[in-house]
């Protein structure tokens, strides 16, 4: 895990005993709303969807958890709130959770871990402030563009493929529209050749000036 990252072999193994593991079925709520926020949680494995419930009822999607990836960290800064969104298992997951009291006691005990922290989390607030941008001021190919872009991890790869990590209805709602414009979207760049559906979450990005 990254904010964990810069501990010793021996200081790990001493932090490690105040972590307990919990196992989520497929399905199942890691927490849901109202739920008391007062621990960290990091996924060890499997899959997490983080998202929102809108008055009008739908989802609306923050972000997808995976290995490594952790949540709850609000919860050191903000005694006594209570959880405002929902995390559900896309599959069989695995996660390692530290209560607020044992981690704000890891950070007094590591202040390192402090530093990691903050880079962590201000790379996170920067994604949702590039993504709040997108959506409320670009449109539909733009923001598929803009997504597309966010997944290349070597641009001097040929060809240039990405993966999407979650379904197209999923990215519909992480992008703020509905999985009828994303399928139009989709076609659309496809028919201007900047992409190519390789499958349903493979996609080969064939004019990268185009993003």
């Amino acid at each position: 895990m990254p904010i964990f990252a810069t501990l010793e072999e021996n200081e790990l193994a001493k932090l490690s005993q105040k972590v307990t593991s919990r196992k989520i079925a497929k399905g199942n709520f890691l927490y849901n709303l109202a739920d008391q926020n007062d621990t960290l949680y990091i996924v060890h494995q499997g899959q997490l969807k983080n998202y929102q419930i809108l008055e009008t009822g739908e989802e609306q999607l923050i972000r997808l958890l995976g290995p490594g990836e952790f949540t709850g960290e609000w919860s050191i800064f903000q005694p006594q709130q209570r959880h405002t969104d929902i995390i559900e298992a896309l599959r069989d997951t695995e996660i390692c959770q530290l209560t607020r009291e044992n981690f704000k006691k890891a950070l007094l005990d590591y202040p390192e871990i402090s530093l990691s922290l903050l880079q962590q989390m201000s790379k996170r607030l920067e994604v949702s402030e590039k993504q709040t941008a997108t959506v409320a001021y670009s449109s539909i190919t733009k923001r598929i563009t803009s997504y597309l872009s966010s997944l290349i991890k070597n641009k001097k790869d040929k060809p240039i493929r990405v993966e999407l990590p979650m379904t197209r209805k999923a990215l519909a709602s992480y992008l703020g529209t509905t999985p009828e414009s994303i399928t139009r979207g989709f076609h659309k760049l496809e028919k201007q050749g900047v992409i190519k559906s390789i499958s349903a979450r493979n996609i080969q990005i064939n004019d990268l000036n185009a993003l």
